[in-house]
Protein backbone atom coordinates (compact mmCIF):
# COMPACT_ATOMS: atom_id res chain seq x y z
CA UNK A 1 0.00 0.00 0.00
CA UNK A 2 1.35 3.18 -0.76
CA UNK A 3 0.44 6.66 1.07
CA UNK A 4 -0.53 9.44 -0.79
CA UNK A 5 1.55 11.79 1.74
CA UNK A 6 4.75 12.79 1.18
CA UNK A 7 7.25 13.29 3.75
CA UNK A 8 9.06 16.83 3.11
CA UNK A 9 12.52 16.15 1.63
CA UNK A 10 14.75 19.11 2.59
CA UNK A 11 17.67 17.78 -0.05
CA UNK A 12 15.70 19.69 -2.93
CA UNK A 13 15.37 16.13 -4.06
CA UNK A 14 11.62 14.67 -4.81
CA UNK A 15 9.53 13.99 -1.85
CA UNK A 16 9.79 10.59 -0.31
CA UNK A 17 7.01 8.57 -0.71
CA UNK A 18 5.15 6.70 2.13
CA UNK A 19 4.61 2.84 1.59
CA UNK A 20 2.64 1.01 4.15
CA UNK A 21 2.83 -3.16 4.30
CA UNK A 22 1.01 -5.17 6.89
CA UNK A 23 1.10 -8.59 7.79
CA UNK A 24 -2.33 -9.13 10.42
CA UNK A 25 -3.08 -12.27 12.03
CA UNK A 26 -5.18 -14.29 14.54
CA UNK A 27 -4.05 -17.51 16.24
CA UNK A 28 -6.63 -19.35 18.15
CA UNK A 29 -7.79 -22.87 19.12
CA UNK A 30 -9.41 -25.33 17.24
CA UNK A 31 -10.17 -28.91 18.41
CA UNK A 32 -7.39 -28.35 20.81
CA UNK A 33 -4.57 -27.06 18.29
CA UNK A 34 -3.37 -24.15 17.84
CA UNK A 35 -4.27 -22.41 13.79
CA UNK A 36 -4.07 -19.17 12.21
CA UNK A 37 -8.14 -18.45 12.45
CA UNK A 38 -7.55 -15.10 9.92
CA UNK A 39 -4.56 -13.77 8.20
CA UNK A 40 -4.30 -10.55 5.72
CA UNK A 41 -0.82 -9.30 4.50
CA UNK A 42 0.23 -7.09 2.12
CA UNK A 43 3.65 -7.44 -0.92
CA UNK A 44 6.06 -7.34 0.44
CA UNK A 45 5.38 -9.26 3.20
CA UNK A 46 3.77 -12.75 3.77
CA UNK A 47 3.37 -15.81 5.91
CA UNK A 48 5.86 -18.53 4.02
CA UNK A 49 5.04 -21.37 6.37
CA UNK A 50 2.97 -22.72 9.12
CA UNK A 51 4.18 -25.65 11.26
CA UNK A 52 2.20 -27.49 13.69
CA UNK A 53 4.02 -29.08 16.98
CA UNK A 54 3.84 -31.25 19.29
CA UNK A 55 6.75 -30.63 22.11
CA UNK A 56 6.58 -32.16 24.84
CA UNK A 57 2.53 -33.07 24.42
CA UNK A 58 2.71 -29.58 24.38
CA UNK A 59 0.25 -28.65 20.92
CA UNK A 60 1.85 -25.44 19.11
CA UNK A 61 2.13 -23.23 16.02
CA UNK A 62 4.88 -22.08 14.20
CA UNK A 63 5.25 -19.65 11.95
CA UNK A 64 7.60 -18.07 9.63
CA UNK A 65 7.23 -14.77 8.03
CA UNK A 66 8.71 -13.62 4.93
CA UNK A 67 9.72 -10.09 3.60
CA UNK A 68 10.01 -10.36 -0.11
CA UNK A 69 12.11 -7.45 -0.74
CA UNK A 70 15.71 -6.72 -0.46
CA UNK A 71 15.16 -4.97 3.14
CA UNK A 72 13.34 -1.95 4.55
CA UNK A 73 13.93 1.28 1.98
CA UNK A 74 13.82 4.63 2.53
CA UNK A 75 9.41 5.84 3.18
CA UNK A 76 8.87 1.49 3.88
CA UNK A 77 6.62 1.18 6.88
CA UNK A 78 5.87 -2.03 7.83
CA UNK A 79 3.24 -3.01 10.48
CA UNK A 80 2.86 -6.54 12.31
CA UNK A 81 -0.16 -7.14 13.95
CA UNK A 82 -1.05 -10.34 15.85
CA UNK A 83 -3.57 -11.55 18.05
CA UNK A 84 -3.18 -14.48 20.70
CA UNK A 85 -6.56 -16.24 21.69
CA UNK A 86 -6.85 -17.52 24.88
CA UNK A 87 -4.76 -20.51 26.05
CA UNK A 88 -3.77 -20.94 22.33
CA UNK A 89 0.56 -21.30 21.28
CA UNK A 90 2.23 -19.45 19.14
CA UNK A 91 5.96 -19.53 17.97
CA UNK A 92 6.48 -16.87 15.02
CA UNK A 93 9.88 -15.96 13.16
CA UNK A 94 11.36 -14.77 10.42
CA UNK A 95 13.36 -16.45 7.33
CA UNK A 96 16.05 -13.23 7.00
CA UNK A 97 18.28 -11.01 8.74
CA UNK A 98 15.72 -7.34 8.90
CA UNK A 99 18.31 -4.98 6.33
CA UNK A 100 17.98 -1.36 6.59
CA UNK A 101 19.01 0.94 3.75
CA UNK A 102 20.32 4.19 3.59
CA UNK A 103 18.24 7.07 3.74
CA UNK A 104 18.58 10.42 2.57
CA UNK A 105 16.36 12.55 4.37
CA UNK A 106 13.21 10.35 5.73
CA UNK A 107 13.73 6.46 7.40
CA UNK A 108 12.33 3.24 7.75
CA UNK A 109 9.92 2.13 10.17
CA UNK A 110 9.04 -1.01 11.78
CA UNK A 111 5.22 -1.21 14.44
CA UNK A 112 5.28 -4.66 16.02
CA UNK A 113 1.40 -5.03 17.66
CA UNK A 114 1.44 -8.44 20.31
CA UNK A 115 -1.78 -8.94 21.76
CA UNK A 116 -1.86 -12.10 24.04
CA UNK A 117 -5.57 -13.18 25.75
CA UNK A 118 -5.21 -15.21 28.88
CA UNK A 119 -3.29 -18.00 29.07
CA UNK A 120 -2.18 -17.00 25.52
CA UNK A 121 1.74 -17.64 24.54
CA UNK A 122 3.65 -15.85 22.04
CA UNK A 123 7.06 -16.66 21.39
CA UNK A 124 8.59 -13.92 18.82
CA UNK A 125 12.18 -15.04 17.92
CA UNK A 126 13.38 -13.21 14.60
CA UNK A 127 16.33 -12.76 12.96
CA UNK A 128 18.65 -10.24 13.64
CA UNK A 129 18.42 -6.62 12.56
CA UNK A 130 21.22 -5.10 10.43
CA UNK A 131 21.44 -1.17 9.84
CA UNK A 132 23.53 -0.32 6.26
CA UNK A 133 25.30 3.13 6.12
CA UNK A 134 23.53 6.09 6.30
CA UNK A 135 20.52 4.12 7.64
CA UNK A 136 17.28 5.86 9.81
CA UNK A 137 15.08 3.26 11.78
CA UNK A 138 12.40 3.84 13.80
CA UNK A 139 11.08 0.47 15.55
CA UNK A 140 7.87 0.33 18.07
CA UNK A 141 6.62 -2.53 20.07
CA UNK A 142 3.74 -2.92 21.92
CA UNK A 143 2.49 -6.02 23.86
CA UNK A 144 -0.97 -6.18 25.71
CA UNK A 145 -1.14 -8.81 28.17
CA UNK A 146 -3.88 -10.26 30.34
CA UNK A 147 -3.76 -13.16 33.15
CA UNK A 148 -1.10 -16.05 32.50
CA UNK A 149 -0.23 -14.98 29.32
CA UNK A 150 3.45 -15.34 28.36
CA UNK A 151 5.38 -12.86 26.11
CA UNK A 152 8.72 -14.13 24.70
CA UNK A 153 10.89 -11.20 22.61
CA UNK A 154 13.99 -11.37 21.38
CA UNK A 155 16.19 -8.87 19.55
CA UNK A 156 19.75 -8.60 18.53
CA UNK A 157 21.15 -5.41 17.00
CA UNK A 158 24.39 -5.58 14.35
CA UNK A 159 25.32 -2.01 13.59
CA UNK A 160 26.52 -2.55 10.01
CA UNK A 161 28.25 -4.77 7.68
CA UNK A 162 31.67 -4.84 9.29
CA UNK A 163 33.45 -6.25 6.65
CA UNK A 164 32.64 -3.27 4.16
CA UNK A 165 33.80 -0.55 7.01
CA UNK A 166 30.36 0.53 7.61
CA UNK A 167 30.10 -0.36 11.50
CA UNK A 168 28.34 2.80 13.59
CA UNK A 169 27.88 4.04 10.53
CA UNK A 170 23.73 4.54 10.22
CA UNK A 171 22.56 7.23 10.68
CA UNK A 172 19.81 7.19 13.61
CA UNK A 173 18.76 4.02 15.78
CA UNK A 174 15.27 5.00 17.40
CA UNK A 175 13.51 1.75 19.09
CA UNK A 176 10.53 1.72 21.44
CA UNK A 177 9.01 -0.96 23.73
CA UNK A 178 6.05 -0.38 25.81
CA UNK A 179 4.27 -3.37 27.51
CA UNK A 180 0.54 -3.19 29.13
CA UNK A 181 -1.06 -5.73 31.75
CA UNK A 182 -4.46 -5.46 31.96
CA UNK A 183 -4.32 -1.69 30.22
CA UNK A 184 -1.64 -0.95 33.17
CA UNK A 185 1.29 0.13 31.78
CA UNK A 186 4.42 -2.24 33.52
CA UNK A 187 7.11 -1.61 31.30
CA UNK A 188 8.35 0.99 28.67
CA UNK A 189 12.10 1.70 26.98
CA UNK A 190 13.81 3.81 24.58
CA UNK A 191 16.73 3.16 23.06
CA UNK A 192 18.39 5.97 20.70
CA UNK A 193 21.39 5.71 19.02
CA UNK A 194 23.20 8.63 16.60
CA UNK A 195 26.83 7.64 16.33
CA UNK A 196 27.73 11.04 14.85
CA UNK A 197 26.76 12.59 18.59
CA UNK A 198 26.96 9.76 20.92
CA UNK A 199 30.50 8.42 22.10
CA UNK A 200 29.67 4.86 20.85
CA UNK A 201 32.78 3.51 22.72
CA UNK A 202 32.09 4.80 26.05
CA UNK A 203 31.45 2.38 28.82
CA UNK A 204 27.66 4.14 29.04
CA UNK A 205 27.51 3.04 25.13
CA UNK A 206 28.35 0.16 23.24
CA UNK A 207 31.70 -0.01 25.24
CA UNK A 208 34.50 -2.60 23.32
CA UNK A 209 31.37 -4.35 21.80
CA UNK A 210 29.09 -3.97 18.26
CA UNK A 211 26.39 -6.22 18.77
CA UNK A 212 23.78 -6.01 21.55
CA UNK A 213 21.06 -8.55 22.18
CA UNK A 214 17.92 -9.28 24.56
CA UNK A 215 15.42 -11.79 25.51
CA UNK A 216 12.44 -10.25 26.98
CA UNK A 217 10.37 -12.05 28.82
CA UNK A 218 6.84 -10.75 30.01
CA UNK A 219 3.72 -12.45 31.75
CA UNK A 220 2.44 -12.30 35.80
CA UNK A 221 3.91 -16.40 36.10
CA UNK A 222 7.41 -14.57 36.34
CA UNK A 223 8.27 -14.69 40.09
CA UNK A 224 12.01 -13.83 41.65
CA UNK A 225 12.71 -17.46 41.88
CA UNK A 226 11.91 -17.81 38.29
CA UNK A 227 14.71 -15.24 37.53
CA UNK A 228 16.96 -16.58 39.90
CA UNK A 229 16.30 -19.86 38.21
CA UNK A 230 17.25 -18.66 34.75
CA UNK A 231 20.30 -16.85 35.91
CA UNK A 232 21.73 -20.01 37.24
CA UNK A 233 20.58 -22.34 34.33
CA UNK A 234 22.58 -20.16 32.15
CA UNK A 235 25.79 -19.91 34.65
CA UNK A 236 25.62 -23.31 34.55
CA UNK A 237 26.22 -23.76 30.44
CA UNK A 238 29.07 -25.16 28.77
CA UNK A 239 30.18 -23.63 25.44
CA UNK A 240 29.49 -20.07 25.27
CA UNK A 241 31.23 -18.18 22.86
CA UNK A 242 34.66 -16.17 23.98
CA UNK A 243 33.76 -12.75 24.01
CA UNK A 244 30.39 -12.04 24.70
CA UNK A 245 28.99 -10.77 28.07
CA UNK A 246 25.35 -11.31 29.44
CA UNK A 247 23.27 -10.76 32.44
CA UNK A 248 19.54 -10.80 33.30
CA UNK A 249 17.48 -8.93 35.83
CA UNK A 250 13.80 -8.22 36.66
CA UNK A 251 11.71 -5.81 35.11
CA UNK A 252 9.78 -3.49 37.13
CA UNK A 253 6.85 -5.69 37.55
CA UNK A 254 6.18 -9.01 35.54
CA UNK A 255 9.26 -9.25 33.62
CA UNK A 256 12.54 -10.28 33.30
CA UNK A 257 15.20 -9.68 30.71
CA UNK A 258 18.36 -11.21 29.35
CA UNK A 259 20.76 -8.79 27.68
CA UNK A 260 23.85 -9.70 25.79
CA UNK A 261 26.57 -8.17 23.99
CA UNK A 262 29.63 -9.45 21.95
CA UNK A 263 31.00 -9.03 18.70
CA UNK A 264 29.22 -11.19 16.24
CA UNK A 265 24.90 -12.36 15.72
CA UNK A 266 25.55 -15.71 15.72
CA UNK A 267 27.70 -15.57 18.96
CA UNK A 268 24.45 -13.44 20.59
CA UNK A 269 22.06 -15.84 19.05
CA UNK A 270 23.52 -19.00 20.14
CA UNK A 271 23.23 -17.85 23.78
CA UNK A 272 20.08 -16.36 23.16
CA UNK A 273 18.75 -19.60 22.29
CA UNK A 274 19.82 -21.08 25.38
CA UNK A 275 18.46 -18.35 27.40
CA UNK A 276 14.87 -19.13 25.73
CA UNK A 277 15.67 -22.70 26.58
CA UNK A 278 15.83 -21.73 30.39
CA UNK A 279 12.70 -19.90 30.37
CA UNK A 280 10.94 -22.66 28.38
CA UNK A 281 11.59 -24.87 31.44
CA UNK A 282 11.56 -22.75 34.16
CA UNK A 283 8.30 -20.63 33.46
CA UNK A 284 6.51 -23.15 30.89
CA UNK A 285 7.42 -26.35 31.71
CA UNK A 286 8.34 -27.27 28.23
CA UNK A 287 11.71 -28.40 26.43
CA UNK A 288 13.18 -26.75 23.73
CA UNK A 289 11.58 -25.58 20.72
CA UNK A 290 13.34 -26.11 17.19
CA UNK A 291 13.21 -25.38 13.42
CA UNK A 292 15.46 -27.24 11.12
CA UNK A 293 16.70 -23.13 11.03
CA UNK A 294 17.54 -22.99 14.53
CA UNK A 295 19.35 -26.24 14.91
CA UNK A 296 21.84 -26.01 12.19
CA UNK A 297 22.92 -22.55 13.41
CA UNK A 298 23.80 -24.08 16.55
CA UNK A 299 25.66 -26.95 15.28
CA UNK A 300 27.09 -25.20 12.71
CA UNK A 301 28.75 -23.05 15.47
CA UNK A 302 29.94 -25.72 17.78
Amino acid sequence: MVSVAAVQNTSGKLPIVERLSELRAVAGLRGGRTELKSRYHTSPLKIAKTFPLNVGGNLQLAVVQMDGSPGLLEGDSYLFDWHVEEDSKLYVTNQAYTRVHPCEAGHSKIVQRLSLEKGAVLEWIPEPIMLFRDARFVSETVIELEERSVCVLSDIFCPGRLSRGEAFRFQTYDAKVSVKYKDELIHYQRQKWEPALLPIDSAGCFGSFTHMGALSVFSDLITPEVVTKVRERIEGLTGIPDGVSWGVARTAKYGLVVQVAGHAAWKLQRLLLKAWDSVRFELLAQPPLRLLKEAWMSSSNE
